[in-house]
């Protein structure tokens, strides 16, 4: 049985969707799984004996797994059964899931992509920025916490400062018929912070940077695709994010050079992940700081704003040659606007996705 490729996403994943549309083109059997747990059917063993353990994945040789894209794993769901034993088996399977996921260089030798207990510690900002610091980066000086003088210490030395919250938080008001996003708000002597609020919830306070661009840079295995991006007028925006389908947004490459690239590949061998979508920030004397690293991050956009950037191929490519050293020619030529121009794009894009962690409807 040829080796296969097993996506570890929840259903209605854009990415994941491209990515098994592309190992098709590619000739590459693949399994799109939400959790180890599809439906009644799922079949899951795992044998420890004598000196090797053998895992079987619905009649699959779990040594015949040639790569694990563990981007967006849901729980394991019971499916049809008694209520009263639902919160029973979906316990025995998220056990078992989180055993595997815990055991997963021993019962599925591929390329993990990324392991699982790497990914979970690379989601930790702190980390993140610790790794990022040793590595050589610059990182702005930052205060975690909810310690109200630390904070104001911060907006004395440098003025200005911006908030972020651990992950995005949303409210939607029944009266004005908005919704509010909290992400990354700026700071500086004149906002409003008394102790209490700021001691009610930890975040992320960071020194402002006066930046002339941004730079998002994809890390794929032993490849790197860099791009700038800024307003069309040359400002920098605050937070690229919430305008990357602008008009007036910018983008171009941004070329990496070996000292940049050496710390940036430092900083994900101390995460232990091979890959992941890395903000930089470049400010108006050329200095390069380090934001963050998302390893579970957006990555099809780059090749939408500039089509030669072949990055669906690349992460095609690197899993269905099941190692980070993959060469494009792993994968057939193919590319992004032609998965955009199919049904399987507008069906995934039809349907309606939550854009934060929680709602919060106004009394």
């Amino acid at each position: 049985m040829e080796a296969s490729v097993f996506i570890l996403s929840q259903a209605y994943d854009p990415h994941a969707s491209a990515l098994a549309w592309a190992l098709r083109r590619n000739g590459v059997p693949y399994r799109f799984n939400p959790s180890l747990r599809v439906d009644g059917d799922t079949r899951f063993s795992i044998l420890l004996g004598g000196t090797e353990d053998h895992t079987t994945i619905d009649a699959i040789d779990g040594a015949n797994i040639r790569s694990v894209w563990y981007r967006r794993p849901a729980f394991p769901e019971a499916g049809l059964c008694q209520e009263a034993d639902r919160a029973f088996i979906e316990g025995q399977w998220k056990c078992l899931q989180r055993s595997v996921f815990d055991a997963a260089d021993q019962l599925l030798p591929a390329l993990w992509v990324n392991r699982p207990r790497a990914a979970e510690q690379a989601e930790s900002k702190l980390v993140q920025l610790q790794a990022a610091r040793a590595s050589g980066l610059r990182i702005p000086d930052t205060v975690i916490g909810n310690h109200a003088p630390d904070v104001a210490a911060l907006i004395r030395r440098w003025g200005k400062i911006v908030f972020k919250t651990f992950y995005p938080q949303n409210w939607q008001s029944s009266s004005k018929g908005l919704t509010y996003r909290m992400s990354v708000v700026p700071l500086d002597a004149t906002s409003e912070l008394p102790e209490p609020a700021i001691a009610m919830s930890p975040g992320i306070y960071q020194r402002y940077i006066d930046k002339a661009f941004d730079v998002r840079v994809t890390m794929i295995g032993c490849k790197l695709f860099a791009i700038k991006l800024r307003k069309a007028s040359g400002d920098a925006y605050f937070d690229w994010r919430a305008h990357y389908d602008d008009e007036d947004m910018h983008t171009e490459l941004f070329e990496v050079d070996a000292w940049l690239e050496a710390k940036l590949r430092e900083t994900m061998k101390r995460l232990g992940i091979v890959f992941g979508c890395i903000d930089l920030v470049v400010d108006r004397n050329g200095d390069i700081y380090f934001l963050e690293v998302n390893q579970a991050g957006q990555f099809l956009f780059v090749e939408e704003v500039i089509p030669d950037i072949t990055i669906l191929r690349a992460m095609a490519a690197m899993l269905s040659a099941g190692k980070v050293d993959y060469s494009l020619n792993d994968c057939v030529d193919l590319k992004l606007s032609d998965y955009l121009a199919g049904d399987e794009y507008r069906e995934i894009g039809s349907v309606p996705r939550n854009v934060g962690h929680q709602i919060a409807i106004e009394s």
